[in-house]
């Protein structure tokens, strides 16, 4: 049961925001718990337009277009020993051209390096949502870097759109 005290912030290497193996927690209620967004319109911000869990989640504004890359992260030394995955679930607003669907995967970056490892691509629809999931195996789990969420718009997306993130977490 330990990934549930994880889940509900207690016990297992410290409390949500210690930067430690809980520091992954994020349910954005009390604002963006330290994330960052690149290559967005507006964001990130706390929201209440939607949330999987509670009563806020993470939302930017992002512009469509052929292969837009898009991300919202947290940076800074991590330690997600002792856990098997992150997850997290991501939404996109029912604004904008979807075309073909917009990209997205969880990310962690790790080591001196920087090195990739991501949960591998899920296409949502506009208003769609998805849960994604990272293996943590074969990662440097004691030196997170970066983690976080990219979204790539289709070949054929367009217009400007809303995209959600919440409850990131460790689990065992």
């Amino acid at each position: 049961m330990q990934w549930l005290k994880q889940y509900l912030g207690g016990g297992g290497g410290g409390q949500p925001g210690t930067g430690t193996g809980s520091g992954a927690y994020a349910n954005f209620e009390s604002g963006t718990d330290g994330w960052s967004a690149s290559n967005v319109v507006s964001g990130p911000s706390s929201s209440a337009d939607w949330s999987s869990k509670d009563a806020r989640s993470l939302k930017s504004t992002i512009n469509m277009s052929s292969g837009s890359g898009h991300y919202m992260f947290k940076s800074g030394n991590a330690d997600f020993t002792g856990y098997n995955q992150l997850r997290a679930t991501v939404k996109g607003a029912n604004s904008g051209n979807y075309g073909s669907g917009l990209g997205v995967k969880l990310y962690v970056k790790y080591g001196n390096n920087y090195a990739w490892a991501d949960s591998g691509w899920k296409t949502i629809s506009a208003g769609g949502q998805t849960d994604l999931t990272l293996n943590l195996s074969g990662v440097d789990k004691a030196n997170i870097k970066e983690y976080g969420v990219q979204f790539i718009g289709a070949s054929n997306a367009s217009g400007q759109t809303s995209v959600y993130v919440d409850n990131v977490y460790l689990w065992n």
